[in-house]
């Protein structure tokens, strides 16, 4: 979809776990990413304005895409790897009858055909078909690799190369919005979904053509939408101005704005923080003794596995309800692959 695997109205405040106080780092910010700049823009802003050297995203947007844009902050970046993200849901638009080379609305147009008169419950009965387990190919522009290299570098390239399909899940695909050449619909699928071809794939069901002209992610996995940081926000945090990009990307040659000191912007950010623990929620658990907690705080000593636990599998090691490490089972004693304190 807008995966490379890797999205507001102001809020007066986000929605944190529940806590006595906002976390402090390691810990994960939602941003609503706008339109016209990409994933890394965002990474990159956010690790200027707060001041921390290890910022990640989780899975990127294309840059025409908004919503939630997940990012690990600190030693979170590690705990990527470990977060269940499958579930996506996007809100997207098609626009029927203009096919784009990219499938998206970035794209020259490649083919053009009438648009049928559209029945609301033909358009529904369409999209349920899409419904369960099928094979998708990615589309040339994306960033799957062959032989090491991102599919669209081949296609900028003038060069198509073949590409497997490969089994995606789709949840549901609602109709929210029908006109005489548009459907808006909610999308709720696995990882590794793309939006732009079910766009062209619905548009022939249809029996027309079509792109995406729109997308915006709503959720990622236990990310959401109603947890994100918007620009306009972050702009007023750093700069009491919401003109954002005035803010966060002034163009070459445009005075810049003074920034707040780190310490208010953090202050200010820290609410929107999410701390690691109910995000780690769906791993096995091992619950650590006093004696455990201090070994694993002081010498970095993990607790031992549960018996009968399946080698290579990644536990949290929990006290007092927080995840302080994760430790992973080997042989002779469990391995320790995160820790709290890395910070």
């Amino acid at each position: 979809m807008t995966e490379s695997t890797s999205a507001r109205a102001e809020t007066p405040a986000a929605e944190t776990p529940a806590a006595e106080a906002p976390p402090a780092l390691p810990a994960f910010l939602v941003v609503d990413k706008p339109e016209g700049i990409t994933s890394h823009d965002v990474v990159a802003m956010v690790r200027a304005v707060l001041g921390v050297k290890k910022v990640g995203h989780t899975g990127t947007l294309d840059p025409f895409a908004t919503g939630v844009l997940p990012l690990a902050l600190g030693s979170a970046t590690r705990l990527i790897q470990y977060l269940d993200e499958d579930l996506k849901v996007y809100d997207a638009t098609i626009q029927l009858g203009s096919a784009t080379d990219t499938g998206d609305c970035t794209g020259q147009e490649v083919r053009r055909l009438p648009v049928p008169a559209l029945d609301e419950a033909r358009v529904r009965a369409v999209l349920a078909g899409f419904a369960g387990t099928r094979m998708q190919t990615p589309p040339q522009y994306s960033a799957v690799k062959v032989e090491g290299k991102a599919l669209y570098r081949y296609a900028r390239e003038g060069k198509e190369v073949a590409v497997q399909p490969r089994p995606i899940r789709i949840d549901e695909i609602t109709l929210t919005e029908l006109g005489t050449d548009t459907l808006r619909v909610l999308i709720r699928c696995g990882r590794g979904t793309y939006a732009r071809v079910l766009a062209d794939e619905i548009a022939m069901e249809l029996g027309t053509t079509g792109h995406l002209a729109a997308l915006r992610r709503d959720q990622s996995g236990p990310f959401l939408l109603s947890q994100a940081l918007d620009l306009p926000t972050l702009g007023r945090f750093v700069g009491e101005r919401e003109d954002w990009a005035a803010v966060l990307r002034p163009a070459r040659g445009e005075e810049r704005v003074n920034w707040r000191s780190r310490d208010l912007v953090r202050a200010d950010v820290r609410p929107y923080l999410l701390g690691v623990s109910p995000l780690l929620a769906h791993l096995p658990m091992v619950e650590l003794s006093p004696g455990q907690r201090d070994l694993l705080i002081r010498a970095g000593h993990p607790p031992a596995v549960p018996p009968g636990v399946p080698e290579g599998t990644v536990l949290r090691a929990v006290f007092g309800g927080r995840i302080l490490a994760l430790v992973q089972a080997s042989p002779g004693r469990a391995k320790l692959v995160w820790s709290e304190r890395e910070g």
